[in-house]
């Protein structure tokens, strides 16, 4: 099953009760008549579309069958014996992401860049207010979701790690606040261009405060 391309409601509901027919029969070709379908609103109305839907989607053979008596001919596919699994698999895929995100943003909660003011008070600044303590926070929360810059950034992945590495660099040697911005900027706008990412759009949220 394609991610965010799924069956209709009721085509679900009839790929559920042919796949649970197949349990029974131990066959991948399953005959019945309409009577088994009798939960699904109309059935004997919207069969067709059903059918064609369930054959755009992969889930059973384009030799599959209703015919003038009534009787139906389902002939499962591999996608079709494996749509639910697929389903909950998908599921708990995108649980998971929504759940790093939930957390980043949990993280995030009140950390914000300062920028440097001439006569400021904060300890950690040494370049007229520039506070290191505070990128270095935010560097530590994105790292932490490392492991995804593969599948999100694709092939800027590295590009990522390396500007990461680099204000890493900066902050610990205290120096050129400038450059730590743009390090920043460049990151935001390598976040900006993944597109239906739940994690970059995390990360451009958190450097917009820059």
């Amino acid at each position: 099953m394609r991610e965010g391309v799924g069956l209709r409601k009721d085509s679900e509901k009839f790929l559920k009760i042919v796949l649970e027919k197949r349990e029974e029969n131990g066959s991948d070709i399953v005959t019945c008549t309409l009577d088994m379908f009798s939960e699904i609103p109309n059935i004997e109305f919207n069969v067709g579309n059903i059918m064609d839907d369930l054959k755009l989607h992969n889930c059973i053979s384009s030799n599959s069958t209703v015919f003038i008596s009534g009787e139906v001919q389902v002939i499962l596919t591999i996608d079709g014996i494996e749509y639910f699994k697929e389903k909950e698999i998908q599921m708990k895929e995108n649980q998971r992401i929504t759940n790093n995100t939930n957390n980043f943003y949990g993280e995030v909660t009140g950390v914000q860049i300062q920028q440097g003011t001439v006569n400021s008070s904060q300890s950690q600044s040494v370049n007229q207010g520039f506070d290191y303590a505070e990128v270095a926070e935010i560097i530590q929360k994105i790292k932490k979701y490392d492991s995804f810059f593969d599948d999100e950034y694709g092939e800027n992945a590295l590009e990522m790690r390396n500007k990461i590495d680099e204000i890493e660099d900066l902050v610990q040697k205290e120096e050129n606040p400038s450059r730590i911005k743009a390090l920043l900027n460049d990151i935001k706008n390598l976040s900006i261009g993944v597109a239906g990412s739940l994690i970059a759009s995390g990360i451009v949220t958190l450097l917009s405060r820059v």
